[in-house]
């Protein structure tokens, strides 16, 4: 498969705190990667830089053949990138069904009904909330939701960013069976994914591991993840 993303010599940071430093990585179409590492590694920072959310100090990212640089979020958007951020990921006060009819509102009219289909068929237990309030659902139904709004429109890559956090174990097992049913349904697409629970993530086709800003490890035997070892070697 060819190369959908390319990253080359990425510095990036917040105002004048450098984060990543010369980040180099190229993603295939159809891969399915974790993004792993401690706290402040810059995992969600590399998100960030994808997407257009932060500038880059240095270096370039292409995607699907076009130069990022100097482009917009609603470009990148536009040229088939989806993002889960962390917070302010839904609307509160609509409801589900407010909520993904309100994020589908580019999606025309012919296409939306199955596209809600779809994404309702992979986290099912929305079906019973359609009507309630997103404000009032649990932890693990608000991150299905605001899954289900981005995985809605078809994109070339998606961006997720920590799709767990902060939820029980079930509700986070429920989450991230939910992603593994989307990329096994859709094998063109390809998904970043930032997570620290690692062993929810048997499935994934690689993983790139972060440290201080730089790539520690990129491999794809992901049940090293697993090993003890090798995680007080690469990881901590």
């Amino acid at each position: 498969m060819n190369d959908i993303l390319h990253i080359s010599n990425l510095h990036c940071g917040y105002n004048k705190r450098p984060v990543l430093n010369g980040i180099t990585l190229s993603f295939k179409q159809g891969e399915t990667v974790l993004v792993a590492g401690p706290n402040g590694c810059g995992k969600s920072t590399l998100l960030k830089a994808i997407i257009g959310m932060l500038p880059l100090t240095q270096g370039a990212i292409s995607f699907d053949g076009n130069d990022l640089k100097h482009t917009s979020i609603e470009h990148r958007i536009h040229l088939g990138i989806g993002y889960l951020s962390q917070t302010n990921n839904i609307f509160p006060g609509l409801t589900v069904k407010e909520n993904i009819e309100l994020s589908g509102l580019s999606i025309p009219s012919k296409d939306l009904a199955t596209a809600t289909d779809s994404v309702l068929t992979i986290f099912d237990f929305l079906k019973s909330f359609l009507n309630r309030r997103a404000g009032v659902l649990s932890g693990g139904q608000r991150q299905a939701l605001a899954i289900a709004m981005v995985l809605l429109h078809p994109r070339k890559l998606y961006l997720l960013d920590e799709p767990t956090a902060g939820l029980s174990p079930k509700a986070a097992d429920d989450i991230i069976t939910g992603i593994h049913q989307f990329t096994a349904t859709h094998p063109q697409c390809t998904v970043l994914m930032v997570e620290h629970r690692l062993e929810l993530l048997k499935w994934v086709n690689r993983a790139i591991v972060l440290i201080q800003g730089t790539v520690k490890a990129d491999i794809a035997d992901t049940t090293l993840l697993l090993n003890s070892v090798w995680l007080s070697t690469h990881y901590f």
